[in-house]
């Protein structure tokens, strides 16, 4: 039995993962010259530039989106695209982090809980004070009220600009 129990972990990262995809990104990549460069390998190291390098280049796309999930992926979806447009390096002209306030809502709902108890003994709803006098409620749910109530939080957002470049 022990020998399949990693099973269900798998299934569960593969779809996490499937969830956010560094490769549904691939839309925000936006050619800006008519040429072809050809794709860099999975594990091909990609700089990240805050500023133009020193040697000559030139501009071959622009990737600009912004995410819920944060920096990390962000900067993993900069790789990504990079890898795919062929670019030698990325330059990123902006990056930034905001959080935006939203209010919140929840409405009250009816819940039921069961009650009642043997037919002799009365239970906790009806019979006889719940006496050893014989009940005539032998069990079933009464309706609770769960009030509602409103609240507040943030969803943040990463937004970033970066520019694919080749070296001359």
């Amino acid at each position: 039995m022990k020998r399949y129990a990693w099973i269900p972990v798998a299934v569960a990262l593969l779809l996490l993962q499937a969830c956010a995809s560094v490769s549904s990104t691939a839309v925000f990549y936006q050619p800006t010259t008519a040429n072809y460069y050809p794709p860099k390998p999975s594990n091909a190291v990609i700089p990240i530039l805050n500023a133009p390098p020193v040697h000559p280049y030139f501009e071959i796309g622009r990737f600009a989106f912004q995410t819920t999930l944060g920096y990390p992926f962000a900067i993993n979806s900069v790789i990504y695209n990079a890898r795919r447009a062929g670019a030698d390096a990325v330059i990123v002209k902006n990056c930034q982090n905001w959080s935006v306030p939203y209010s919140y809502v929840v409405p009250p709902t009816v819940g039921y809980i069961p009650v009642g108890g043997y037919s002799g003994y009365g239970g906790w709803y009806g019979g006889r004070c719940g006496g050893w006098g014989g009940g005539y409620y032998g069990g079933g749910v009464v309706p609770v009220v769960y009030p509602g109530y409103a609240g507040y939080s943030y969803q943040n957002f990463t937004g970033i600009d970066a520019r694919m470049i080749m070296y001359k």
